[in-house]
């Protein structure tokens, strides 16, 4: 399909939209309500909320807060529909909505992800204190905004942060945050659980599994993966230095080895075809740039890959989706990304692992992780390794792995569960990538189920 053509389609829809109920409801089928949280002066996070589409609306569903990987990329533009929203990129209705069963609220954040953004750039976060620091304060706001706006006690309703990559990072340190603040009666809400989607939670243990994960798949020989491991080594001798600038330096060097020794592989998928003409991660502009994580991977500045400056879902977002909710006269959708990415940088390759330490310690929240088999940024090898550290030291006892079905005793097998202790689980999904919700979303659909609270 042409641009074109897919600007007509969107102009369609958005022409019948107009006309129904959704003039009054957002952008798509369903309630819906939306806004901006300043966070700090000058600084603001956008939300917005769906209504879950399961009936009575009014029933007290759960209520799942969204956070994007990158750091920089949009829960309301990538996760929303890309991933796990009513609707895909296409304006088509997506089967397996998480918000067929619950609510979703998914959030802009850090300050300038999506439609985001701070009046100065020097007021974007530097480090993730910051970033949990705004989320409390955005939530804060969103009870006391929903609470006027409909007639649900929003508080006591049962509360999940769901989360992708390098919002892993976040969502368990805004979870632990949280938590101390409803312990110490600041906050008011239930929060019952973390999913964590291919969690960015200990960078190290991930990169490390690199060499050995490319050359057990084939995609380069014994020489490759020593010059790999090479680099390897060399981001976690300057990250033991405490030199994160340096560090994040290596980590670009050894992105653009891996894409030079590999000719060419996708990241999120490593099973997706590619090309040796273009760089992989230029092909699919749409899957790449949308989720804010090109200059995470390909971020060699003096020889950019070859993509259209605007694609397909920036079209939609800068176009149809902020008229429809009258904030189109804001901070352009995706505009500050880059930056959000260039101010964090010196806390991305931190681990988090301390921090799942003490959610297990000291709260009761259950943490439910998954990863798809076909990633390589939190390839499975580099989780199991921190997973099995962390668990070493807390039993004696061998976790057991089950296969599960999505369609019963003989259905085809989706992936494995592990249960490391009552409170946290661990799933790998077969036939998913770095996005498992879009990937296999059936095995999304069974996780949720058996893990969120049942009305």
């Amino acid at each position: 399909m042409s641009r074109d053509d897919l600007s007509n389609v969107w102009m369609i829809a958005f022409t019948v939209c107009c006309s129904t109920v959704v003039t009054a409801n957002g952008f798509g089928p369903g309630k819906q309500i939306w806004g901006y949280s300043e966070v700090r002066p000058r600084a603001f996070i956008f939300w917005w909320l769906y209504r879950t589409h399961a009936q009575p609306y009014d029933s007290e569903k759960p209520l799942i807060i969204w956070l994007q990987g990158g750091p920089g990329a949009s829960s309301s533009g990538f996760g929303n529909f890309e991933e796990i929203g009513p609707l895909d990129r296409m304006l088509k209705p997506r089967e397996n909505s998480w918000v067929r069963e619950y609510n979703v609220l998914f959030v802009d954040s850090p300050v300038g992800s999506g439609f985001s953004y701070a009046e100065d750039l020097s007021l974007l976060a530097r480090n993730s204190t910051t970033v949990v620091s705004d989320l409390l304060e955005f939530l804060k706001q969103f009870y006391q905004t929903i609470r006027a706006t409909t007639a649900i006690d929003w508080e006591s309703v049962p509360l999940y942060i769901a989360s992708e990559s390098y919002g892993g990072r976040i969502a368990v340190e805004f979870a632990y945050a949280l938590a101390k603040e409803i312990q110490a009666d600041v906050m008011h809400c239930k929060l019952v659980g973390l999913l964590l989607g291919s969690a960015w939670l200990s960078p190290l243990d991930s990169i490390a599994a690199w060499p050995s994960y490319l050359s057990g798949l084939g995609y380069m020989d014994e020489t490759g993966r020593e010059r790999i491991a090479s680099r390897v080594a060399a981001v976690s001798e300057k990250m033991a230095q405490q030199r994160p600038g340096m560090a994040l330096e290596g980590w670009h060097g050894l992105q653009q080895a891996i894409i030079q020794e590999t000719e060419g592989i996708n990241c999120y998928n490593v099973l997706k075809p590619t090309t040796k003409e273009i760089p992989a991660l230029a092909i699919e502009s749409d899957e790449v740039l949308e989720y804010g994580e090109t200059l995470w991977w390909y971020s060699d500045t003096s020889a950019p890959p070859v993509i259209e400056s605007h694609s397909s879902l920036e079209r939609l977002m800068r176009g149809p989706v902020s008229r429809m909710l009258g904030i189109a006269n804001k901070s352009p959708w995706g505009s500050q990304r880059t930056a959000v990415f260039d101010a964090l940088s010196d806390d991305f390759l931190q681990s988090s692992i301390r921090t799942v330490e003490v959610l297990l310690n000291e709260t009761t929240i259950e943490l439910v992780l998954f990863s798809g088999q076909l990633d390589l940024i939190t390839c499975l090898p580099g989780t199991l390794a921190w997973m099995n550290r962390l668990f070493q030291k807390r039993t004696d006892r061998n976790p057991r792995q089950e296969a599960f079905t999505v369609g019963g005793m003989d259905g085809v097998i989706d992936g494995y569960r592990t249960a490391y202790s009552e409170r946290f689980v661990h799933y790998t999904v077969l036939r998913a990538g770095h996005m498992v919700p879009a990937d296999n979303p059936s095995a999304m659909a069974h996780i949720l189920r058996r893990h969120i609270v049942r009305f």
